[in-house]
């Protein structure tokens, strides 16, 4: 089971009442639940979706259609997907990725660490962009892989690709 944790700028963007909200349990999911949030980038709406357990994370913009709750899953999941092929991992590990997350909930957030992680992430986000000339010039693919390699020190100060190939490509 997956939990998109979404704070209340997402609920309200995609039009989550509290009835719809789910009490989040741990997965058994590798790369564990998932936050996400919407921000500005530039002049452009960005999601952020990022993972509880290994600090991944990545950003996708608002297209001409609103963002549903219908279509947010398929776009944390059609992201991850092309995150893990950009970064270059065998198709099994990938595959391992997506274990446990054939049905999915929506839940609230419910950790000050995760909200304060993926705050300080999209923070950098919005830096890198602005430092290489918005986001007209900057290299955006380039610039998801680097905030990945920051060192974290929730993880012991591991980057998050290092926890992402500990839980996804060693055996077992």
């Amino acid at each position: 089971m997956l939990y998109l944790k979404c704070t209340q700028e997402v609920q309200k963007a995609v039009g989550l009442r509290k009835e719809n909200l789910a009490v989040p349990q741990p997965t058994e999911s590798p790369l564990g639940n998932w936050y996400v949030n919407r921000f500005n980038l530039g002049r452009r709406k960005a999601y952020i979706f990022f993972s509880e357990t290994t600090l991944l994370s990545f950003i996708l913009f608002q297209g001409r259609r609103r963002v549903t709750v219908e279509s947010l899953p398929g776009m944390l999941l059609t992201g991850l997907e092309q995150l893990l092929q950009m970064k270059g991992l065998p198709q099994s590990a990938i595959d391992k990725a997506f274990e446990n997350y054939d049905a999915g909930l929506y839940a609230r957030t419910d950790s000050r660490a995760d909200l304060g992680s993926m705050n300080d992430l999209v923070l950098q986000y919005q830096a890198r962009v602005e430092f290489e000339g918005g986001l007209e010039h900057c290299d955006l693919t380039s610039i998801i892989m680097k905030t990945n390699e920051t060192p974290q020190r929730r993880l012991g100060w591991q980057c998050s690709w290092d926890a992402v190939q500990s839980r996804l490509c060693r055996p077992g």
